[in-house]
């Protein structure tokens, strides 16, 4: 498995293409370019794991979503860290067009304690534009309404879980060294039970469970539930997704 960023491995695999985004970046070259260099890092693993996920609405608080670690890659955590990755660029991103490369501002070192000002800026730009009265969660929100919108239309086309998987290469092959994919990619990670700075196949049929959980889709099928749906206000897609003999159960 692709291991240097779990976030972008499974964002790409879960959804219709290769994410090509970059909101979890900084956590890793921060400290690659450091270390490559002989320097210190900025910040420890620890803080700088929890100045991220203080700011991860409405999964906020949880520092095990950015444990990068072999042991946390198919966890109920790390489902929650693709959700809101999902959620905030589909919305933030793909609709109100922030920057990619400039957003979400997690990790700031010019800022006091080096706390950037996602969750607080992102929401102001969009009401001084628009006139409106959006909410940083409010945007996540829409976000994952528009996620499940997308999931609707894959599966209407014809997705189903048992299609969802990996090249086999991916899980056979091994990172050279001298190569961006060899081990030392230094994300954070846990290690026996402490923050590090650590690199990181075999689960990741249980993670799409989890996953697909997670989201309000059905297990077995990757199907989205009527529930689901009509609690986002999807009621239409639901009627379509029934029509078809493609809507979960629940």
């Amino acid at each position: 498995m692709p291991f240097s960023q779990l976030d972008w491995t499974y964002g790409s695999i879960l959804g219709d293409r290769d994410i090509n985004e970059h909101d979890f970046n900084s956590a890793k070259y921060m400290t690659l370019i450091s270390k490559t260099m002989g320097k210190y890092t900025k910040g420890s693993a620890s803080k700088v794991v929890k100045i991220y996920t203080d700011k991860m609405v409405p999964f906020q608080g949880d520092m095990g979503m950015l444990d990068f670690s072999r042991r946390n890659m198919y966890s109920d955590q790390m489902a929650k860290l693709v959700s809101w990755h999902r959620y905030y660029t589909r919305f933030w991103k793909q609709s109100a067009l922030f920057c990619d490369m400039r957003w979400p501002d997690f990790l700031n070192f010019n800022a006091p304690g080096k706390i950037g000002s996602t969750g607080i800026s992102e929401p102001k730009f969009l009401n001084a534009v628009t006139g409106q009265n959006t909410s940083f969660l409010d945007g996540i929100e829409l976000g994952r309404k528009i996620w499940n919108l997308d999931h609707a239309i894959w599966t209407l086309q014809g997705r189903h879980r048992d299609m969802v998987h990996f090249s086999d290469y991916v899980y056979s092959r091994k990172a050279q060294k001298g190569t961006f994919l060899e081990p030392a990619m230094y994300l954070p990670g846990k290690i026996n039970w402490a923050w590090n700075y650590v690199n990181t196949k075999s689960r990741f049929e249980g993670f799409k469970s989890r996953f697909y959980k997670l989201q309000g889709w059905e297990e077995h099928t990757g199907y989205p539930k009527e529930s689901t749906l009509k609690s986002q206000g999807l009621e239409a897609v639901a009627d379509a997704l029934k029509q078809k003999g493609r809507l979960g159960k629940g």
